[in-house]
């Protein structure tokens, strides 16, 4: 097939992140793949493959495109004769104004991404805003895929037939992200986290549990992958050797760090089973993280442990079960590995998505 994707790529999300993947996993099963972006990187693409569109960034994460991006997106694809657009609604403009063309598109397929927020705050007045701007679009492309089957009735309720949707989760590279073969003992637990700095990932939770946490503990460490608004805090609380800031890093250098560590920390507010949670339970590690959304449903008691949003007594109650215990953190890992192997490949992954192109360019040509 010929395949085109509108999408943001290599930014230090999860969300460029499965952009990143499904790009790579389509060509590796052989398909000429076309990418409409703003990106400056686009990694696994010659340059004539890719297209790109001016945009503002108003952060890492969010952007206001080129008005022209759809009607040059919908050009280029006439011209290639693009068998499928597949649009990562992944926070850029582009994606609400592509469906004004649908009748000059090929049949197209949306990834919808976003996330939804949990208890009051800033951050969910503005995910709703963004829900309601996503999910108008979302109705109007021919195929949608979802990322978290708790996102379906959201969506059916908006009018969009269940008959359309397509839940592919998150899938990891299995052979990158593995555990060592064998996992250091020096008497110090090591957390570790990875992602935004930010509020909605539950950052200043962690920070405040940990540090309770290492004072009846001195033999714990903290170690914090990402950049974000939060890095001032963390600089101010860098004092000593027990809390290290790696700041952001190239993705495939992640699982050397994970492969030290003992568990995995994310106390977010908004989403639920994120990529760097898979990719931690992938190398074998036990996960801390909040009970909302996929991780009430997948993550089970005796692969990690869930604790309410916005609570550090309870982020606090789970170091000190995973501090005590090698052996429940060693069988957690195994068992968290052992799921991502059976499913959540990106090779299952990305055959789920091939089918759902294929149902897409069918239906089109009803």
């Amino acid at each position: 097939m010929k395949i085109g994707i509108v999408s943001k790529f290599g930014a230090p999300d999860g969300l460029c992140i499965r952009a990143d993947s499904v790009l790579k996993g389509l060509v590796k099963r052989g398909h000429e793949v076309h990418a409409f972006t703003h990106s400056k990187n686009v990694e696994g693409l010659p340059d004539e493959q890719i297209h790109r569109f001016r945009a503002v960034w108003l952060n890492p994460h969010y952007s206001v495109d080129s008005l022209s991006s759809s009607k040059s997106i919908t050009r280029i694809c006439k011209e290639l004769a693009i068998d499928v657009l597949h649009i990562q609604m992944n926070s850029g403009t582009t994606e609400m104004f592509l469906p004004f063309y649908s009748h000059l598109l090929p049949p197209t397929t949306a990834t919808f991404h976003l996330a939804y927020a949990e208890g009051r705050s800033f951050y969910r007045s503005i995910f709703a805003i963004a829900w309601r701007g996503s999910l108008y679009s979302a109705r109007k492309y021919d195929e949608i895929i979802l990322v978290d089957p708790s996102q379906k009735h959201y969506i059916t309720e908006y009018g969009v037939p269940e008959d359309r949707l397509s839940v592919i989760r998150n899938g990891v590279d299995a052979e990158l992200f593995s555990p060592p073969s064998k996992r250091r003992d020096d008497g110090i637990i090591d957390f570790v986290y990875v992602g935004r700095l930010s509020y909605d990932k539950g950052v200043n939770i962690l920070l405040d549990a940990f540090g309770q946490y290492h004072q009846e503990n001195p033999d714990s460490r903290l170690t914090l992958i990402g950049d974000g608004m939060l890095k001032s805090q963390i600089e101010d609380t860098v004092d000593d050797d027990s809390i290290t800031w790696i700041g952001k890093i190239e993705h495939d250098k992640i699982p050397d760090v994970l492969k030290r560590m003992d568990a995995f920390v994310i106390p977010q507010n908004i989403g639920g089973l994120g990529l760097s949670v898979m990719e931690a339970m992938s190398c074998g590690l036990p996960v801390i993280t909040t009970a909302i959304g996929e991780t009430v449903r997948l993550l089970s008691k005796d692969e990690g442990i869930l604790v309410r949003p916005h609570s550090v007594p309870d982020v606090v109650d789970a170091m000190r079960l995973l501090g005590d215990d090698s052996n429940l953190r060693l069988s957690m890992g195994r068992k968290c590995r052992k799921k991502v192997e059976d499913q959540y490949s990106w090779k299952n992954q990305i055959h789920q998505i091939e089918e759902v192109y294929e149902r897409a360019i069918a239906n089109k040509k009803r």
